[in-house]
């Protein structure tokens, strides 16, 4: 339990600088910069389940933990040593706290953080219910590489919507757009074929990684794009503090449903959150346009 608390909250941290650095340097192009960053945890995804795999085939808990903290200790000081900032200091005195107060009665911020809090909860019970339903629907022997489908879904979802994002449709529109291509797998595949056959589960971990794997950058830049410049950390430290829930309650809401009630039911659990989802990005998008439906416009 220590390791975990302390493993959370230095992960946060670091997830959280990361992304606080990104605007700063990048404007055009931000959207696809963020999810270069992003592509990081799909690549470590596949790259420590390799290592982890090999290491505990070989060695005793102890001696695998120190390898990898050796592993991880290296990327950590490189990432450090390659850390800038491209703003001027900032002191207290510039207002912080009012704008955190300010931030508080948003609309666009409260609607924007329960879209990523929605993406967030289905991203974490997706990728932690896969070997649980390879294992239920008889594909157990599958899960690990039900989980490198998953993970290379997730390298497209952090990389091709972004690009998008940045080009053509802006990040509100993107993450719409998303959300119903992750919908409509959710609802047109794996509910009524997921559980019937290994190959349409494969095809259904590849998608969703792709569509919850874009809901990471894609969040990122909603956030960014509505706050002032120099206020990104605040709006996503405060963001990603209430979000966080999500990576909470995913969980034990996934074995309570898995558990009780079975995968078909966890599906269309996870159906209902995206289309909460949905309405929420919709809303935020309408609150953008001024409360007015503009349909052909960059936001």
């Amino acid at each position: 339990m220590g390791c975990c608390v302390v493993a959370g909250t230095s992960a946060a941290i670091l997830s959280t600088i990361a992304f606080t650095v990104i605007p700063q340097w990048f404007k055009a192009h931000e959207g696809l910069a963020t999810g270069c960053v992003t592509l990081g945890s799909a690549v470590g995804g596949i790259f420590f389940s390799l290592v982890l795999q090999a290491l505990f085939n070989k060695l005793v808990w102890s001696t695998a933990s120190l390898v990898l903290a050796g592993i991880n200790s290296g990327f950590l000081i490189l990432g450090c040593m390659l850390v800038e900032t491209n703003l001027p200091e900032r002191t207290a005195a510039n207002g912080e706290l009012g704008r955190v107060l300010d931030m508080s009665r948003s609309l666009k911020f409260w609607l924007v953080v329960y879209v990523i809090f929605a993406s967030e909860v289905v991203l974490y019970i997706c990728w932690g219910s896969i070997p649980s339903i390879a294992v239920a629907t008889k594909f157990g022997e599958s899960q690990f590489y039900l989980m490198m489908a998953y993970n290379i879904g997730s390298i497209v979802g952090r990389t091709l919507p972004p690009f998008l994002s940045d080009r053509k449709f802006g990040p509100i529109n993107t993450a719409t757009i998303m959300t119903i291509f992750t919908l409509l797998t959710v609802l047109v595949i794996w509910l009524p074929f997921g559980t019937l056959d290994v190959a349409a589960l494969y095809v259904v971990v590849a998608l969703m990684g792709i569509g919850t794997g874009s809901f990471v950058p894609l969040g990122v830049s909603c956030v960014s794009a509505l706050c002032e410049p120099g206020s990104t950390g605040t709006w996503l430290g405060s963001a990603y503090t209430i979000i966080s829930i999500a990576t909470l309650i995913a969980n034990p809401v996934t074995a309570a449903i898995f558990g009780r009630y079975g995968s078909d039911a966890l599906v269309a659990f996870l159906a209902a959150i995206l289309s909460s989802g949905l309405i929420s990005v919709i809303a935020l998008r309408w609150v953008c346009h001024g409360q007015r439906w503009v349909f052909k416009s960059k936001i």
